[in-house]
């Protein structure tokens, strides 16, 4: 959106429509999450502005705008123009297709099932061919960047560095008793969580590797599972190697997700997402977990990993920093977004997976994506969540 190219009159038009979007996606999509919330009001109430809809209701307005796609498959009332970036169309085109959804007994009442099948179908291809176009731009920007040079097994050399300073480290600390360095502890650790927490599949090793919400996990210590639904957990069993990383609170988890509805081109429906998932924890990593709690005597009632001055919490800009610093030997611009893509790429060029083991692999990674060219994703699935199921 640019509301900066509104004239005065449009501007006051703009501010006064998003109450009304507001309290009509809280009642018809009441799954939404707030920056879904507020980023949806906004893009309605533009494109309520721009086609001078200000005073129609929004039944009215998705009925006006359904009729007048009908007879421009460009979608320009809705998407806008070429001078719109593809990532402007995409959100208007999913705000509007929200409207479209909800309104459909009332479109195929007033205008034909016809006509509302036939919408559907011209936003799903646009929204099709927009999100291809954005991510040949990304796979352009990542061919053109030298971060695309670096490979997993570099990682995995440099992690190798990391547990053999911390063997040391960990042995002078039983023999002198002196205090370590908890700068390095802590990016030990962080190395590990994102480059050495495993999990075996056919007898090979494949990674778990979660979001930063790394930043935000309490330690649990018992046999019991923390009760806690509303924060993030490391949960070691003292006697048992069956440690966990619980997850209540991240992007994936809650509120809903949209899915394609097979052959018919543009169909989604709307499924809800877990409120928790629950990933292994390698062994290895909790012996480095509870040697810092030993040392630092760290607290339950705090995020387990710390700042330098173990004072703070991380943020995620701070996060960002301090996990640059972390592997600047491989890269010092590296980011866990990229960790994720150079880990996928590794599994997405291993030719000896069926598509159930990469799907595996990508919920293990906390990856929401479907597999091309496959035509028995759904019971893939099922097959993944029944063994995941013995995973947890």
């Amino acid at each position: 959106m640019k509301i900066k190219t509104l004239t005065q009159k449009e501007k006051i038009s703009f501010k006064n429509e998003m109450p009304k979007y507001e309290v009509f996606l809280k009642e018809k999509l009441p799954h939404l999450a707030t920056t879904s919330l507020s980023l949806y009001k906004r893009t309605l109430s533009y494109i309520s502005t721009i086609n001078k809809c200000n005073s129609k209701t929004v039944e009215e307005t998705c009925i006006f705008l359904t009729t007048k796609i009908l007879t421009d498959t460009s979608l320009n009332c809705v998407i806008g123009d070429s001078d719109v970036s593809d990532s402007n169309k995409n959100i208007r085109l999913s705000a509007f297709k929200n409207l479209v959804e909800i309104f459909r007994d009332e479109i195929k009442l007033k205008i034909s099932p016809v006509a509302f099948n036939t919408t559907i179908s011209m936003m799903g291809k646009a929204g099709g061919n927009i999100r291809k176009q954005i991510m040949e731009i990304r796979k352009n920007k990542d061919m053109l960047s030298p971060t695309t040079m670096q490979t997993w097994d570099e990682l995995t050399e440099l992690n190798k560095i990391y547990l053999k300073k911390f063997t040391y480290i960990k042995n002078q600390y039983i023999k002198t008793n002196e205090v370590p360095d908890y700068v390095f502890l802590r990016d030990c650790l962080i190395s590990n969580l994102y480059i050495n927490n495993s999990f075996k599949l056919k007898n090979n090793e494949f990674n778990v590797i979660l979001r930063n919400e790394y930043k935000s996990l309490y330690l649990h210590i018992g046999d019991n599972q923390p009760t806690s639904t509303s924060k993030n957990y490391i949960w070691i069993k003292l006697d048992s190697n069956d440690h966990k990383i619980i997850i209540n609170k991240n992007k994936t988890t809650g509120g809903v997700k949209r899915k394609n509805l097979g052959d018919f081109i543009g169909h989604t429906s709307v499924y809800p997402q877990k409120n928790q998932k629950i990933f292994p924890l390698n062994k290895e990593i909790a012996k480095i977990i509870l040697f810092i709690k030993q040392v630092f005597n760290e607290r339950s009632d705090k995020p387990f990993i710390k700042c330098n001055n173990r004072e703070l919490n991380y943020t995620s800009s701070t996060w960002s920093k301090m996990l640059q610093r972390v592997f600047k030997k491989i890269n010092p611009k590296l980011s866990s977004n990229l960790i994720r893509k150079i880990y996928q790429l590794k599994i997405d060029l291993t030719d000896d997976l069926s598509n159930q083991d990469k799907m595996l692999i990508y919920e293990m990674n906390d990856l929401q994506r479907e597999l091309k060219n496959s035509k028995d994703n759904k019971e893939d699935e099922e097959n993944v969540i029944m063994t995941l199921e013995n995973y947890q």
